[in-house]
């Protein structure tokens, strides 16, 4: 019986890209055949004719790529998949490259649709933002190109967003971006806790006092990020809610102003809190741009938090059962959004999500996610321990920048007697050798003395910084001009 005859090769090189990609067998990758195609003079040589082709006619005749594999097979594939990532490098609008003007229909393509690819293919082709941030040694599939295919099981599970270049900010690549990290809740007074019995078990609900107090304290807060110089800012989480979300809009517009030396600030994460009228709520995060008071990303927590009795006792939480635990009240979200600009690929993670990583890694891995936010509502940051931890975890795999932003309502509550070392409010971490030549990793530790100011670094008094997300001319050795 004759075997099935293998799909037409399109001209476009975004969807022969995800087709060859998914032709290509996985074992060439598994041990060192890859890398010895890599190193293969004539495969590179060819390699870079391809691109010079795609470069100037903005497509590749199938019958190029038919040839190649003829002659080839699999190493034909690898070939013509590398000449076709280094021209694709030019269709990205936030990388190094924008000299093809034949590539134009690919990036006008992305930035409208969200993908470099067409229908024809399902799934995702994405530019790459960001580099695992472990040594470089012998690279995994994916590694070895400057796009992601994101499979379509991966794709159906994020909501995918981009920033339309018109409000983009237009973030350096090369340059840092000061981070501020506000703990806006001081005490109890500026929370609500409640438990009661639900479905037979403890259930607990969280949620912002909507006082006087915290509506005051917002414009105070803006005012502050813009004098620290801040450009993004990120709160905690129980620190939002239905009315406390339309007077942080409120606030944010009426204070913008167009000179970015008086008013960096421009993104901000509201932390996260009951939205809506749903009975249990979602544990809601909103990332706001300041210029306009739209809503650029919405994410809802994934996996509610268990409180253990030990927990309750050390946190002095009000009300709370003197035995057993308490379960979050909340309806967890099923997706992760993803929002693309020239600052990377952004997602927001909520306390235990990001420890409880089962429920996300693989879809954000797919996509290459560059920046993570988690507000948290937790005891004191501390170093070491589970915040440091799992931000490190996301470095070496995602090659991420992680931000993690907590209230002071915890450690306020708690004796300095029963939490031993420095208490901080935010931890910045992210790679700390943009070669990835190390292991080394940028671990910021920040903290705040109040509710209304952003937490600073202890040696320097300056707020944590984060680099944008870029696709780096050393990640690539086949790309042009490198």
């Amino acid at each position: 019986m004759a075997a099935p005859a293998r799909e037409a090769h399109p001209a476009d090189p975004a969807d022969l890209f995800l087709q060859l990609y998914d032709e290509l067998p996985d074992r060439h990758f598994h041990g060192w055949q890859a890398t010895r195609w890599y190193d293969d003079a004539g495969v590179r040589r060819r390699a870079g004719e391809i691109s010079e082709i795609v470069l100037a006619l903005g497509s590749l005749s199938p019958e190029v790529t038919e040839e190649n594999i003829a002659e080839d097979g699999d190493r034909g594939r690898f070939t013509v998949l590398l000449g076709l990532d280094g021209a694709l490098a030019h269709a990205n609008p936030y990388g190094p490259y924008h000299d093809a003007p034949a590539l134009t229909g690919l990036t006008v393509r992305y930035l409208t649709e969200g993908r470099l690819n067409g229908d024809e293919r399902e799934g995702a082709l994405l530019p790459r933002c960001a580099f695992p941030g472990r040594p470089r040694g012998r690279r995994t599939k994916a590694e070895f190109f400057g796009v992601h295919r994101v499979p379509p099981e991966e794709w159906a599970k994020v909501d995918h967003t981009l920033l339309p270049p018109v409000l983009d900010p237009h973030f350096d690549r090369d340059e840092p971006v000061p981070v501020g990290c506000v703990p806006v809740l001081e005490t109890f007074d500026d929370i609500e806790i409640d438990f009661e019995r639900r479905y037979g078990m403890t259930v607990y609900r969280l949620r912002p006092s909507d006082s006087h107090v915290s509506r005051d304290r917002i414009e105070t807060i803006i005012r502050r990020l813009d004098e620290a110089g801040a450009r993004i800012a990120v709160m905690p989480e129980v620190s939002l809610s239905d009315t406390l979300l339309e007077r942080w809009k409120e606030a944010a517009f009426h204070t913008a102003g167009r000179d970015r030396g008086r008013h960096p600030l421009r993104f901000l994460l509201l932390g996260s809190g009951p939205l809506g009228t749903d009975d249990p709520p979602p544990n809601r995060a909103v990332l706001i741009d300041r210029w306009t008071g739209r809503e650029l990303l919405v994410q809802d927590k994934l996996s509610g938090f268990t409180l253990d009795a030990a927990q309750m006792r050390l946190w002095r939480l009000p009300g709370a059962p003197s035995t057993g635990t308490a379960d979050e009240y909340l309806t967890p979200g099923s997706k992760v959004g993803l929002l693309d600009s020239s600052f990377g690929r952004l997602a927001v993670l909520i306390c235990e999500d990001l420890s409880r990583s089962v429920g996300w890694e693989r879809e954000l891995l797919s996509c290459g996610v560059s920046h993570l936010f988690v507000p948290i509502f937790s005891k004191p940051i501390l170093r070491y321990r589970w915040e440091q931890q799992a931000a490190e975890r996301q470095i070496s795999a995602l090659g991420g920048w992680v931000t993690v932003a907590n209230s002071l309502v915890i450690g306020t509550a708690v004796p300095a007697d029963e939490l031993q070392g420095p208490r901080y409010t935010a931890l910045v971490a992210g790679p700390g050798d943009p070669a990835r030549a190390s292991y080394a990793g940028d671990v910021q530790f920040a903290r705040a003395k109040t509710g209304e100011e952003p937490a600073v670094l202890d040696d320097t008094r300056a707020l944590p910084a984060v680099m944008p997300g870029a696709a780096y001319h050393l990640w690539h050795d086949h790309w042009p001009g490198d």
